[in-house]
């Protein structure tokens, strides 16, 4: 997220040509002068090589693992087929000439590689959900439509930030379509991706109830229904956010500060998407059990 929002800021702030050479700022000069502009994209870069350790740790981590999964080990190596992805993809960011379909593909590939990371991060979560409703089969449809709907929607969002201004530096050509036309189709995807979370809350608050252990062996019992729901609403309370958020920059001329809450939402808000499919995934994966309503702990895991 953090190499996320810092590319933004390199491109609001009109600094994509900062650093105009790569893998070094400039010929022959791996550290920019004392210039803000080449700052700004040299920390972006920087950022690269923390997510960098990250993955390494991670790798080495599924792979000192007693005993051994397969899937945590392709999981944590997919994260390293992204951040390689993304170093060749920057580069030619900055070859191009911050060409707008090649910087839409290094947001999209951020997206991608976000995703990896809170799969494996699920995966490798103790906490084992241990049954699920009746209705399971129906929340994972509707889970799997939502994060479809979700990355059109991200996907139409670029086409936009691509059509606007903001380029990350002014003499960059944008893309030849007109803006309030990409706009409204942007947030026609934005509204379908509402009302079909809704309709999944809807749907998992008036499914039959299933016992879930929440507790890695322990005798705490919780409604999986409840998970979902909770998830639901996170994903809800951010999608409300980024259409105020879309709106008000829309009409208020795209101020800088505003596109770049913006970004942050939306990769905020493809996280939780995620992690609803990813529980609704386990459910319907799970053999059915009693529907009997257990009484609720303290503290359910969000």
């Amino acid at each position: 997220m953090a190499i996320v929002i810092t590319g933004a800021a390199v491109r609001l702030t009109g600094s994509g040509l900062g650093c105009s050479d790569w893998p070094n700022c400039e010929d022959g000069q791996l550290v920019p002068a004392a210039d803000f502009h080449g700052w700004v994209e040299f920390a972006n870069r920087l950022i690269t090589g923390l997510v960098s350790i990250a993955v390494i740790a991670a790798v080495l981590g599924s792979l000192r693992l007693t005993p051994r999964r397969t899937d945590l080990i392709w999981a944590s190596w997919g994260l390293v087929t992204g951040v390689v992805g993304q170093i060749v993809l920057g580069a030619i960011t900055v070859r191009t000439h911050l060409s707008p379909p090649i910087v839409m593909a290094h947001f999209l590939l951020s997206m991608v590689l976000i995703a990896n990371a809170v799969v494996l991060v699920h995966r490798s979560d103790p906490v084992a959900l241990q049954a699920r409703s009746a209705a399971a089969a129906t929340l994972r449809i509707l889970s799997r439509v939502i994060v479809g709907v979700a990355s059109v929607a991200v996907f139409t969002g670029t086409i936009v930030t691509a059509s606007g201004p903001h380029g990350g530096d002014e003499g960059v050509e944008r893309l030849n379509f007109d803006l309030p036309n990409v706009a409204r189709i942007h947030g026609a995807t934005v509204v379908v991706l509402v009302c079909t979370t809704l309709l999944l809350l809807t749907m998992a608050r008036r499914a039959p109830a299933a016992n879930t252990d929440l507790s890695s062996g322990q005798s705490t019992i919780q409604s999986a229904n409840e998970l979902i729901e909770r998830r639901t609403r996170t994903a809800l309370l951010i999608m409300f956010a980024q259409a105020a958020i879309g709106y008000v920059q829309y009409f208020t001329d795209v101020p800088t500060a505003l596109v770049a809450f913006h970004i942050a939402g939306a990769t905020t808000m493809w996280i939780t998407v995620v992690r609803l499919l990813l529980v609704s995934e386990d459910l319907a994966a799970m053999p059915t059990t009693s529907s009997t309503r257990p009484n609720r702990p303290d503290r359910v895991p969000s």
